[in-house]
């Protein structure tokens, strides 16, 4: 007669080990930086909006809108704060998978080209003896911000920008470990496939427009082109920066429509990630300064800023939509592949994996749900 109490305890016990993957001290330390570089950005953000002064020359925070949008910062590196502690707590693994990726995947965007853009324009200057000589001398709202105010900023921003980023993988590569094994000849193809290759092949032709504009402002071109507080040197990097970023996903985009074959698929998908993921937010972004009159872009026509977000922020959400679609229904393929008992009379496995993925692309949208509802 066998013990139930013992079987109580193998069975809770088991349950115990299986439930919630060990946390690294790496992700711990990556997520608790992470909280700890918005405490500034947080702080200062607040005081605006609650009238304070404190790194502000004049009134330049007092208009309505400028207070409402610090209010909406403050949510917007919150909510950060709050990605980090869920990409570091054991029940961060039972949040549906959408809720967690679509700001992850915005917050990597928005973050990437100031990781990059903002250390390398720093270093461009130092190089070619720029500085805020080369600003022009017309008041600028710009100008009535104190400059220590600008290193809190973009210096949180950049130490968000590595935690988040380290904490992210480490949680994905956890919660999804599948995904990091996937090969380009796992992904799907055939018939199933044709409407979002050409889908990929139309959006990266039309992504073009937005990072040649960017290219043409990088060259010094003024058409279109707020007159921003910038040097040569911040423009040309950052510039080039948000041109390079998008044609780095849509290159990415247009590898995993491509051949199939052994090469691992992670990095590729990486790409396509921050690519699309910075189209989308600083589209967004651009769209909302362009709409706005507050005293940062007062004065300036932002019309061709807000063109070009427009366009990039279309393509990012159209080529991230096919992103998501491919590899819910690779994952898709491979679960009923791994669930089958046998090849059929006369199949070959490879056979069978094409099969299987052209019969999960025709279901797309069942792949999504079957993907990153349940994962």
């Amino acid at each position: 007669m066998p013990d139930n109490g013992a079987l109580t305890v193998e069975n809770k016990a088991a349950h115990t080990t299986t439930q919630h993957p060990p946390i690294s001290r790496l992700r711990k330390v990556a997520c608790v930086g992470t909280i700890a570089a918005t405490l500034p950005y947080l702080a200062l953000k607040i005081a605006w909006a609650v009238g304070s002064h404190v790194g502000v020359r004049g009134d330049a925070m007092e208009n309505s809108t400028m207070i409402g949008a610090n209010i909406v910062t403050v949510g917007m590196d919150a909510a950060a704060a709050g990605l980090a502690l869920a990409l570091v707590r054991p029940r961060g693994l039972r949040i549906p998978a959408w809720l967690l990726l679509f700001p992850l995947w915005v917050a990597t965007g928005f973050i990437a080209p100031i990781l990059v853009g903002a250390p390398l324009s720093g270093v461009v200057a130092a190089l070619t003896g720029g500085g805020a000589a080369n600003h022009k001398h017309e008041h600028d709202a710009a100008e009535d911000i104190a400059g220590w105010v600008f290193g809190v900023v973009y210096g949180g921003f950049i130490l968000q920008g590595i935690g988040l980023g380290i904490g992210f993988f480490l949680y994905a590569r956890s919660r999804w470990s599948a995904v990091f094994r996937l090969r380009l000849r796992d992904l799907p193809a055939g018939a199933g496939f044709a409407a979002q290759r050409i889908t990929i092949a139309g959006v990266a032709a039309f992504s073009l427009v937005p990072s040649g504009i960017h290219l043409y402002w990088a060259a010094g071109g003024t058409g279109l082109r707020p007159d921003l507080d910038q040097t040569w040197q911040e423009r040309l990097v950052l510039e080039c920066v948000f041109a390079l970023l998008p044609l780095v996903g849509s290159v990415a985009m247009l590898i995993l429509a491509g051949r199939r074959d052994t090469r691992p698929a992670r990095a590729t998908l990486a790409a396509a990630w921050l690519g699309t993921g910075a189209m989308f937010a600083w589209g967004f972004w651009w769209m909302v300064c362009a709409s706005l009159k507050v005293p940062l872009s007062e004065g300036k026509d932002m019309r061709g800023m807000g063109l070009v977000g427009s366009l990039g922020m279309l393509a990012g959400a159209v080529l991230a939509t096919v992103l998501a679609q491919t590899v819910c229904s690779t994952l898709a393929a491979l679960t009923e592949t791994a669930q089958t008992p046998a090849p059929r009379t006369g199949a070959t496995p490879a056979r069978d994996r094409s099969e299987a993925r052209t019969a999960a692309s025709d279901k797309g949208s069942r792949g999504l749900a079957v993907g990153w509802t349940n994962s």
